[in-house]
């Protein structure tokens, strides 16, 4: 959703038309980070134990799936993104309307910061999520980081390796011994085919590409096969990436690229399985119909099941929802931007909804997390970079939670999966 919202106004025209291994014992390098990040607020029952590796991992047990803690307790993560002291400043009038109001009710950042953890945790929250101020929160909650490992348009050039080698030096290399950090999200919404950015198929758009670019030779190979070509270009993706990661970080678990729930074909879950750890999703309902629409022009898409079992049957990993949110319009904001997700009545009516989401994502044993999509309102005359201008904050731009909407959150959050049991899996 951040930033350049994906799934916009654009889209309505395309309409139109293993369980990870165990980490690596903890290392006598790794600089830990002395933090109560992972202790729980208030004492728990004797749960189901597993081996601690002093970073978070994954495991299955009896058919669920669980993110693991560095102490070994299992670990369900109830996110929240976009946490931040500096949000979005106002398209129209070039300000940040959170910005002014935290700094009439604080003292300061670290207040704020302070204030805040405080608010989020006594909401039953455990993450802090993507696009969130990191280096303010990482010593206080555990978290996740959402990296931008691609570049170019030819993700088979030496250039590519090369840009994530990069990127890897300069973001994962200072965060891998982070005990509070869950893993990396390697990018975000990226174009595996037709939609909002181009109705092309990537095979088309590679078959483009001048004679000679490393890229235009692999699509060769591949005409009138373009299912194929997406699967040796996540191929390649997940390839560089994960090895770009690994050369400096062996602990922390590969989230992978947050892809679109409606936008999901076979062939990049096939691709991801060797790569990731787990699997991300950014799972925003649609407007009725919308998904229907978009396998007539796109059948090669899967139709995402409700507890996305589909998904993980070919994926064959834990999931993770990366993304998703309601929004209601008596919060007084347009939400006419994007224009493809449902705007319900009232807060009553986008808590209701918001219930029924995770109540299903609950169920599913392989879903291992989940993060709503923002913590604070966009403003009235839309986000600078976009124009998104919708009520998907927990509270609004002055900071002023929506208590019907808060109450559900906590009320999903005590019912959030746990164990309660004591045999120790070794």
């Amino acid at each position: 959703m951040r930033p350049m919202r994906r799934i916009g106004t654009a889209i309505i025209v395309v309409v139109m038309m293993a369980s990870s291994a165990l980490m690596e014992p903890e290392s006598a390098q790794a600089t830990a980070r002395s933090s109560p990040a992972w202790s729980p607020a208030a004492p728990r029952p004797p749960q189901l134990r597993f081996k601690a590796t002093g970073y978070v991992r994954v495991a299955q047990v009896d058919g669920r799936w669980w993110f693991v803690t560095p102490n070994g307790e299992p670990f369900y993560s109830s996110g929240v993104d976009h946490v931040s002291a500096d949000p979005d400043t106002d398209k129209e009038t070039g300000v940040c309307p959170y910005c002014i109001s935290i700094g009439k009710e604080y003292s300061s950042t670290a207040a704020w910061a302070t204030a805040t953890v405080q608010r989020l945790r006594s909401w039953g929250f455990n993450t802090i999520g993507s696009f969130s101020d990191y280096s303010t929160f990482a010593p206080r909650m555990p978290y996740t980081e959402l990296l931008s490992m691609a570049s170019g348009e030819d993700w088979f050039a030496p250039s590519f390796v090369t840009n994530a080698d990069a990127v890897a030096a300069s973001q994962v290399a200072p965060l891998a011994g982070d005990r509070n950090l869950i893993g990396w999200y390697t990018d975000s919404e990226l174009h595996w085919g037709p939609d909002w950015r181009s109705l092309q198929t990537v095979l088309a758009q590679y078959l483009a590409l001048p004679v000679g670019a490393p890229g235009r030779e692999v699509a060769e190979r591949y005409r009138a096969r373009p299912n194929a070509f997406v699967r040796a270009l996540a191929t390649r993706y997940f390839s560089v990436t994960t090895a770009a990661i690994r050369k400096f970080d062996h602990h922390h678990l590969i989230l992978g690229v947050k892809a679109p729930a409606q936008l999901i074909q076979p062939a990049l879950l096939e691709a991801a399985r060797p790569y990731v750890d787990v699997f991300s999703i950014d799972d925003y309902p649609l407007t009725p119909g919308l998904e229907s629409t978009i396998q007539g022009f796109a059948p090669q898409y899967l139709v995402p099941a409700p507890d996305l079992s589909n998904i993980e049957a070919i994926v064959q990993r834990p999931i993770v929802i990366g993304e998703y949110g309601f929004r209601a319009a008596d919060s007084g904001l347009p939400n006419t931007y994007p224009p493809i997700f449902p705007v319900y009545a009232t807060q009553s009516a986008r808590a209701s909804a918001y219930q029924s989401f995770v109540r299903t994502m609950y169920s599913a044993p392989w879903v291992v997390g989940d993060s709503w999509f923002e913590y604070v309102d966009e403003p009235a005359g839309g986000r600078s970079e976009d124009g998104e201008n919708s009520n998907w904050g927990l509270v609004n731009v002055d900071n002023v939670p929506y208590v019907t909407m808060v109450k559900a959150v906590e009320a999903m959050h005590s019912i959030a999966p746990r164990s309660k049991r004591v045999p120790i899996p070794r």
